[in-house]
């Protein structure tokens, strides 16, 4: 973890102090060491990622103006000065905090009264944007087709279903995880991640499945497994039928919910190549869990149900936004 340091010379005038109660909330919802020894008059914190994604900065105070209100709501956001984009290393401007912390954006909406419960989901486009919403109650969450995974209540900063096993193709023809292990939702991370026996599996497991195809393994130094053929490869619909489907399987207690990954969210195309979206977490540092990214989540609504502890997951479009009209609605 890096060390706090001096906040930039030019400072902003809502500043948070280090024995405020919500700096004390933010550190205990970050893991980062309360101790205001040597910077009592700001509130630094050290956001970090399991994806190696990261935010270095102090928390302020801000009025925000949002749809449904003319008011102006008071929220503490944290101002990010060192960020760093994970493994792709691509730029980061913000993150905005939707975890399971007492002070996170939707913990806030609910103490202010703008929401009755903390549900929130989000969408992500396979094709680029996407919304973010948040709904008054559980009514407004779709009836038909949603997949409900218990929370696991262990983990107090992850959603995360439970136990996990990932297979390639459905009725487990190519079992790639011998031993289920915790998974978790992250929408921090643009990859997915497996330990290493797993991606081991994985990797053999494509292979043999793409004998025979337009495909052969080409390097690429966007990500470690990547496949070209004659033609640069322009989009996922130009090689999503020469993979095959995952089956993801999810056990918690007596719940059991297994669901089908199609090849297009678990695999990228680059400069003209078509990579595999699932990276080894173990060579990555992280060792204990299977990570599901932005990448395999796409063109599904993601529901993270906090009142009722669970998650929800329903195949959807993102280019708009779900049945009746959330509290609030953005585009990403």
């Amino acid at each position: 973890m890096r060390a706090a340091r001096s906040v930039p010379t030019n400072i902003w005038s809502n500043k948070v102090l280090c024995e405020d109660e919500r700096c004390v909330a933010v550190h205990w919802d970050v893991g980062f060491k309360h101790d205001c020894t040597n910077y009592p008059n700001h509130c630094n914190y050290l956001s970090g990622y399991l994806g190696r994604e990261s935010s270095l900065g102090v928390l302020l105070t801000d009025k925000f103006s949002l749809p449904t209100t003319n008011d102006r709501l008071n929220f503490a956001l944290g101002c990010g000065y060192d960020q760093e984009g994970g493994l792709d290393k691509r730029p980061v401007d913000g993150v905005l905090g939707i975890g399971k912390g007492r002070r996170d954006f939707v913990s806030q909406l609910k103490l202010q009264g703008m929401i009755d419960e903390n549900v929130l989901g989000h969408c992500l486009g396979i094709h680029g944007g996407g919304f973010l919403f948040f709904w008054r109650d559980r009514d407004r969450i779709p009836s038909a087709g949603v997949t409900w995974f218990p929370m696991v209540k262990e983990y107090r900063n992850y959603y995360s279903p439970g136990r996990s096993t990932l297979n390639l193709e459905v009725q487990q023809k190519y079992p790639i995880s011998v031993t289920p292990m915790d998974a978790v939702f992250d929408s921090g991370s643009t990859y997915s991640y497996v330990p290493k026996d797993a991606y081991a599996r994985l990797l053999w497991a494509v292979d043999i499945t793409l004998q025979g195809s337009s495909l052969w393994e080409v390097t690429d130094s966007a990500l470690p497994k990547c496949w070209g053929r004659n033609e640069p490869i322009q989009s996922i619909d130009d090689v999503k039928n020469e993979f095959k489907p995952l089956e993801w399987s999810f056990a918690h207690g007596n719940n059991q919910a297994t669901v089908e990954i199609s090849p297009e969210k678990y695999i990228v195309v680059t400069r003209g190549n078509v990579c595999l979206g699932i990276l080894n977490g173990s060579a990555n540092g992280i060792h204990d869990f299977n990570i599901i990214g932005d990448i395999m989540m796409q063109n599904h609504v993601v529901i993270y149900d906090n009142e009722g502890a669970q998650i929800g997951w329903v195949r959807a479009l993102c280019d708009e936004l779900p049945g009746p009209q959330p509290l609030i609605g953005s585009r990403l």
